[in-house]
């Protein structure tokens, strides 16, 4: 709980992240989108989440290929693809999650 906690307040500091539901996690999921820097620049609405659909799946894609990170990724309804991050193994340290939010901001940056 303490990672999801401090994975929570994290992403809510930064610019490019936005978490699908804004409130403190109650479990040890995540869950987020993170917007490539030309996509903060489409309006909110159709157009924005079509392009948005894509980037969870093009970045996971990348870490599998890569051998860098794993994590899932969903739609739920009306939201589109977005990354779930479930922590369960005691071993993950804050360092652990930093350097995931490092890579998909690496991965992400030119999407």
């Amino acid at each position: 709980m303490e990672l999801a906690t401090y994975f929570y307040k994290i992403l809510k500091k930064k610019d490019n992240f936005k978490l699908v539901f804004d409130a403190e996690p109650e479990f040890t999921n995540v869950c987020f989108w993170y917007f490539p820097p030309r996509l903060k620049r489409i309006p909110k609405g159709f157009e924005r989440d079509q392009e948005l659909q894509k980037i969870a799946p093009k970045i996971k894609a990348q870490m599998v290929e890569e051998g860098t990170a794993m994590i899932s990724f969903q739609p739920c309804g009306d939201k589109v693809n977005f990354f779930r991050m479930v922590f369960s193994n005691p071993a993950t340290r804050q360092a652990d999650v930093d350097y995931l939010i490092d890579e998909i901001e690496r991965l992400g940056k030119d999407l």
